[in-house]
């Protein structure tokens, strides 16, 4: 049976309490809390976790930070260069809900920033202790230089550093570095094949023109793109490349083109509906992500599942089981995450369309 205590109005139970109430140390009750179970029996796990959901204890983050020399705060930096965060993005959205989950699971709390500036990530480390970072969509050039800065555990989501360039430029020791991603190269050139076997020939190419000419998402899957053009010696026009400011430019050249490659979910719903204003209803399109406007737009999208959120968990996971002790000399490690093509109705053959056949 449990030990009771006494409920007044107002008192805060302490971590003391919950361990004087269990009959264990104060020690016990912090593994407990921090998911350290190797030297905790289930019995006792079992009555701590009660205790503190009986009595509402929640860790204080400060204290916690003096006695573990651990925030329990995790920094989420997102690179843009824009002002502001779009979170109507459905990849930010989905990698946010892995991260959020997975650090839920492990009781740390997230601060979500978006940077366009290092300066900003100077000021951050100042004004916050972390126990480690999640940087999202950083180019090599941004990489390098917040690389230098960050002085706990980070883990890259869609950063690509070019073949041969060393990822710790300084002589100083880093906390370990791990890059999580897909290999979209390889999927972009299926989801471009996935056309031409369709009969496509003329395809366009809807992305941002930011990160077209440094290691990136966009630079990997536009490169299988264009594998996929020569792989079928189908000869590549450099007009077919729109930028996503671009959108009136690629719908008054609709004549130009049968198919759409877009680098995302969220640009393809976009050109999608600017298809259907102008009735421009002769055109296959794929999208990135298989977010959830794939399944509710018409036609519905055919688009490359690339486990946004699964990234985000893994993220967390992983700084979660890092130990401090290795350095990124030690510890530098890459997770791919693998995709794969969905596909729904908005690719059609188009032989048959031609001919009047059934799509």
């Amino acid at each position: 049976m449990l030990n009771v205590l006494p409920r007044q109005q107002g008192h805060k139970i302490t971590i003391q309490e919950i361990a004087d109430l269990a009959g264990v140390s104060v020690a016990t009750v912090s593994n407990v809390i921090n998911h350290k179970h190797s030297k905790v029996s289930q019995r006792t796990i079992d009555k701590i976790n009660q205790l503190i959901k009986e009595y509402g204890f929640a860790p204080n983050l400060s204290a916690r930070s003096l006695v573990t020399a651990k925030s329990g705060l995790l920094g989420i930096l997102f690179y843009s260069p824009k002002q502001q965060i779009d979170f109507n993005d459905p990849f930010l959205s989905d990698v946010l809900t892995g991260i959020e989950s997975a650090s839920k699971a492990q009781g740390k709390f997230i601060l979500v920033h978006g940077f366009s500036n290092v300066s900003d990530i100077q000021l951050i480390q100042q004004s916050w202790n972390f126990d480690g970072y999640v940087v999202i969509g950083a180019f090599e050039k941004i990489h390098n230089q917040i690389n230098k800065l960050l002085q706990s555990p980070v883990v890259f989501i869609d950063t690509y550093l070019q073949e041969g360039t060393p990822v710790i430029d300084t002589k100083s020791v880093l906390p370990p570095r791990y890059y999580i991603y897909n290999n979209d190269r390889e999927l972009s050139s299926t989801a471009t094949e996935l056309l031409i076997k369709n009969g496509h020939q003329k395809i366009a190419f809807f992305a941002p023109k930011i990160g077209m000419d440094e290691p990136g998402v966009v630079n990997e899957r536009y490169a299988g793109y264009l594998d996929a053009l020569n792989a079928y010696q189908i000869q590549v026009e450099p007009s077919w490349f729109f930028d996503e400011n671009s959108e009136r430019e690629l719908i008054k050249r609709s004549q130009e083109y049968t198919a759409v490659l877009a680098n995302s979910d969220y640009l393809a719903a976009k050109l999608n509906k600017a298809f259907r204003e102008k009735e421009v209803t002769d055109k296959s399109l794929v999208g990135f992500d298989n977010s959830y406007l794939g399944s509710i737009i018409t036609p519905r999208l055919t688009s490359v599942e690339l486990e946004q959120k699964t990234k985000g968990q893994k993220a967390v996971e992983v700084l979660g089981v890092l130990d401090e002790s290795k350095t990124s000399d030690q510890l530098l490690e890459t997770i791919i995450v693998p995709g794969y093509l969905l596909e729904r109705d908005s690719v059609f053959n188009l032989k048959s369309r031609q001919s009047g056949g059934k799509q």
